[in-house]
């Protein structure tokens, strides 16, 4: 079992205990115990609160949309064009997910300052899991996240089809990878399910003793000018073994290869509930000899953990406490890619692997037409730069990135490799995500496509020959500085 299967495990409202906590996590695992001690002080106070909201109401005739930062209107549930965000120059939208599950949705500038509490994404029903994976839209002006679906969050969940593991010989191909739900957020903080997004289909064939599985990673998502959405996985293969007699077994993953799942405007506005069309291809990791040596190195750590793990289970004989244990003493959860962003200079995807060196980060840039991956690693003894959690561009084509439990931002110069703190504060959080448009007004698809080209993205294009945006008028001026 790998980090990236395991990666939003930790930000599961309901399953989060403190085995699965990172190292940056631990500073706050306090609060999952208070809350579970105190539970019925917090009911007391909530139902206080409730009294006092409704008595200030009769009071003055007035709705209190100050309380955690919700508005004081209901919030739309069915986001429309009455709650596109139409103030977006020079401006990022964050997410962020604390250790009570609690989803907050804020606005601020791309150079991290003037930051706005929007939201508690808590008035269109319950969310299950945590939202991530957030992207503004630049052809309807909309939010959309990602949540998982699986039961744990962690991408992917164990099914023995014959025998329970460890089972004799090989047993056989047990990781299956799930879907992850997409949401649409509104300027009022409302959202709505509006399908889901299914992993990439496993290759055909496979090396003899290898299976496989590509678990999409939930908190990485971008869009490009057209409003095409991007999602990320990891297609891994794998090789199980097992003698009963002897009482070992083993998994052990193989390099990972990185997969980006495309998503059509045509195809987001359209989605109505089921599985929303999604056009899966594989990024050449192999060729340049950095990339391929961040990608080992992640398998590195990743059969640290599954060592640990299988080790474990075979001693104790309970596979939740082994994985607990584990995610606790290897920190698995801290490595691999957190999130991508796409360059509005050359429409290239860019990454961020923090922690999967101890001295040094790695800047992973996938051609988007080619799809070939080139990466550059830069310095960073102590891994100073952390966990991220976040990563987005600038209208100027500046990488700005967010890393957990930090209340600054930092721009990463992606021709330098340069990263300097900025200078306003923001909320800390341990999970999140955040997105930008930085094509400021889109331009006609003409203008991008070129005259012979059709379907550049394989989806038909929506034109507006009118208005270039999709909506009439001009934008508003921006709130915001240039950065």
């Amino acid at each position: 079992m790998t980090k990236y299967l395991y990666k939003s495990l930790s930000i599961i409202r309901n399953e989060k205990r403190f085995d699965y906590l990172s190292r940056q996590e631990k500073d706050v695992f306090f609060q999952v115990n208070l809350k579970s001690l105190t539970g019925h002080i917090i009911n007391v106070k909530n139902t206080w609160c409730d009294i006092a909201r409704g008595f200030m109401k009769n009071i003055f005739k007035i709705g209190l949309g100050l309380v955690v930062g919700t508005s004081a209107t209901a919030q739309l549930c069915t986001p429309d064009a009455t709650t596109i965000f139409s103030d977006y120059n020079n401006k990022a939208f964050t997410i962020s997910n604390d250790v009570m599950g609690t989803n907050a949705l804020y606005s601020q500038c791309t150079n991290m300052s003037d930051q706005q509490q929007i939201s508690v994404l808590n008035g269109c029903g319950l969310l299950t899991n945590p939202i991530n994976g957030l992207g503004l839209n630049p052809s309807d002006q909309f939010l959309y996240g990602l949540m998982p679906t699986d039961a744990m969050g962690i991408g992917a969940h164990i099914q023995f089809d014959v025998f329970p593991f460890p089972s004799p010989g090989q047993p056989g191909d047990m990781m299956k990878a799930d879907a992850v739900d997409v949401y649409r957020i509104g300027n009022d903080g409302g959202y709505q399910r509006i399908g889901a997004i299914q992993p990439p289909t496993e290759d055909a064939v496979l090396p003899p003793g290898e299976e496989q599985v590509i678990p999409i990673v939930h908190s990485a998502s971008s869009f490009n000018a057209t409003g095409s959405m991007f999602v990320l996985g990891y297609k891994t293969n794998y090789e199980s073994s097992a003698n009963v007699m002897a009482g070992t077994a083993e998994v052990l993953y193989k390099a990972p290869k990185i997969m980006i799942g495309q998503v059509s405007s045509a195809a987001l506005t359209a989605a109505n509930g089921g599985n929303i069309l999604t056009a899966w291809l594989e990024a050449d990791t192999s060729t340049d000899a950095t990339c391929a040596a961040v990608m080992n190195q992640f398998a590195v750590r990743t059969n640290t953990f599954s060592q640990c793990v299988v080790g474990d289970y075979l001693a104790n004989g309970d596979e939740q406490a082994a994985v607990q244990a584990c995610l606790a003493s290897t920190s698995v959860l801290d490595y691999g890619i957190h999130d991508f962003a796409v360059s509005p200079l050359n429409g290239n995807y860019y990454a961020l692997d923090s922690m999967s060196y101890d001295d040094r980060d790695v800047l992973i840039e996938v051609n988007a037409g080619t799809m070939q991956a080139t990466c550059t690693e830069y310095a960073d003894a102590g891994n100073n730069t952390g966990v991220l959690t976040s990563l987005m561009f600038s209208q100027q084509n500046k990488l700005v990135a967010v890393f957990a439990n930090e209340n600054t931002g930092r721009w990463i110069d992606v021709n330098t490799g340069v990263i300097t703190t900025l200078v306003d504060n923001i909320d800390p959080f341990p999970f999140g995500d955040g997105s930008s448009l930085p094509f400021g007004t889109p331009p006609s698809i003409s203008s991008l496509l070129g005259s012979d080209l059709i379907f550049y993205d394989g989806f038909e294009p929506i034109i507006d020959p009118i208005f270039a945006n999709g909506f009439e008028g001009d934008p508003p001026p921006p709130s915001c500085p240039v950065f």
